[in-house]
């Protein structure tokens, strides 16, 4: 009987990722869709931990957090760099290798030619991702804390 309260929790962690898209993040890792009136309630708790944790600013601070480790795992220094160390216009054209698959495969990697300009922008992207990721971690982690009475929010 205790796979349905962690059941629960996981849950509401998925829907507290993200106030847009927990539903389908929810629904995507194997659990019903809510109804209309559960799936407004929902939303509403989501939002309300959201609006409270923002503004008791842990979310600015989680933001930071979130920034930095996206800098980590996505580092400008994974571009490659321009030639005798000027800048790479964004017409330029790079050969990039995708891991496609699994090491064993006989696709592994798989190289592509693209324009440095599109690379940078996947780049931007898998860093924009990495950071919502992070940061809807942070927050559902901390809002799971608060709905456990395990930490509490207090004025100074």
């Amino acid at each position: 009987m205790t796979e349905e309260p962690v059941s629960l929790s996981k849950r509401n962690f998925y829907l507290m990722l993200s106030p847009p898209d927990g539903q389908d993040i929810a629904v995507n890792l194997g659990y019903s869709p809510s109804s209309d009136d559960v799936y407004e309630e929902e939303q509403k708790d989501v939002l309300r931990s959201w609006s409270v944790l923002t503004e008791a600013g842990i979310v600015e601070s989680m933001s930071d957090a979130a920034d930095w480790m996206a800098d980590v795992m996505v580092n400008d220094s994974m571009l490659p760099p321009g030639d005798a160390g000027e800048d790479m216009d964004d017409m330029d054209i790079v050969n990039v290798g995708f891991d496609m698959d699994h090491p064993e495969s006989e696709n592994f990697m798989s190289f592509h030619s693209i324009p440095y300009g599109e690379l940078r922008k996947m780049h931007q992207q898998i860093k924009d991702s990495t950071y919502n990721t992070v940061l809807g971690c942070l927050v559902s982690a901390v809002s799971k804390l608060l709905d456990e009475e395990l930490i509490e929010l207090t004025t100074v």
